[in-house]
């Protein structure tokens, strides 16, 4: 850490050197980094630099300060297919991960005819979601769908089940297509308030649109997910 022609503060040549360690497993996921001490030891600097260091990779999401603990190596980027079809669920079924949707809030014949015409909606019906990968807060969901289409879907959904698997197992319907829109930005107040993330996190934005064989809508999706937690791929 003594490389005076490294312009970079302090404590950014520390966070570095830190993240470093935790992509090529010298800091394995699910462990504590050791203590300040040795970590001052270890970069020759103070328990200021050090401190600043973790409380960065603690706003990235990579580190997470637990009382009475220490600090926790959090998982890395989820890498996600931009063409699949999976839902969240599915994706995390893949990893090898642990999926669950919190019902954050349920509305009824919401007052959206932009939507309900978009989505040829005789009832429309919207969850505004919480997606966990592993207990972790990771994507805020907008759901909408047809409830007098899926009647038996409605329900699974508000107990915190997946709508795509509920779908095949309760109405037999495999989505066909979907068409999504991106956009980078930062997140709202309350939004980085339940994803617990900071003012400066961008943020992707993903509305996402599924239809049937026929081209018939079946869900729309609007999804925030800070993008420290996830990496979007493309094939061609």
């Amino acid at each position: 850490m003594e490389d005076q022609a490294n312009l970079l503060p302090l404590y950014e040549q520390v966070r570095r050197e830190i993240l470093a360690g935790i992509e090529t497993g010298q800091f394995a996921e699910g462990s504590f980094l050791p203590p300040e001490p040795e970590l001052m030891a270890r970069y020759g600097v103070s328990r200021i630099t050090i401190r600043r260091a973790i409380g960065e990779l603690c706003g990235d999401g990579r580190l997470q300060r637990q009382q009475g603990r220490g600090t926790l190596v959090m998982p890395g980027k989820v890498r996600q297919t931009l063409v699949s079809l999976s839902g969240f669920s599915e994706t995390m079924d893949g990893l090898g991960r642990k999926a669950s949707h919190r019902i954050l809030a349920r509305t009824d014949n919401p007052d959206a005819p932009a939507i309900r015409a978009r989505m040829q909606a005789e009832a429309l019906i919207r969850f505004d979601r919480l997606l966990e990968d592993d207990g972790r807060p990771m994507t805020l969901e907008t759901l909408w769908f047809d409830a007098a289409r899926f009647p038996d879907v409605v329900e699974t959904v508000a107990a915190g089940g997946s709508f795509f698997a509920a779908l095949r197992d309760k109405a037999g319907i495999e989505p066909a297509h979907a068409e999504r829109q991106i956009d980078v930005n930062l997140a709202s107040a309350s939004e980085r308030a339940i994803l617990s993330v900071s003012a400066a996190q961008p943020v992707y934005r993903i509305e996402k649109i599924v239809t049937d064989a026929e081209g018939r809508p079946l869900a729309l999706s609007q999804l925030v997910t800070p993008s420290h937690l996830v990496t979007y791929t493309i094939k061609s």
